[in-house]
């Protein structure tokens, strides 16, 4: 039952940032990121985009969670348990995804941004990484 709980967390929460948005960057509501933060349009388009990935993933999870419960599947708590958030997470990157999409299509990603799956550790010497 933890996913019907969790998505429907999510969805209550998508439809708050759907209803009624975050005016201006605020980390305690709202989508709140760098690439959100680069401009107004940016943050308007992240608001909305990630009220609709959260609505969908929380909906996916509470349809995962009455199958998984009408199955009988409750007693595998402990894996549900382990597995719960990467809905959440899911919805995160898709939104991530979408905004650098938005702003390379309009030419605003910032010159010095660096994809998270393209960062390359390497060493300098005098430097600590």
């Amino acid at each position: 039952m933890i996913y019907v709980a969790c998505g429907s967390l999510m969805i209550v929460v998508g439809l708050f940032w759907l209803v009624i948005p975050a005016r201006k960057p605020n980390p305690l509501y709202g989508y709140f990121s760098f690439l959100a933060r680069v401009n107004q349009a940016s943050f308007k388009f992240a608001q909305k985009r990630a009220s609709l990935y959260f609505m969908l993933f929380g909906l996916i999870q509470v349809l995962l969670g009455l199958l998984i419960h009408f199955l009988q599947w409750d007693r595998y708590f402990l894996v549900w348990l382990l597995t719960f958030y990467f809905f959440i997470l899911f919805s995160i990157i898709w939104t991530e995804k979408s905004l650098q999409k938005f702003l390379r299509g309009r030419g605003e990603l910032p010159h010095d941004y660096v994809e998270p799956d393209k960062v390359k550790h390497t060493r300098t010497k005098g430097f600590k990484d």
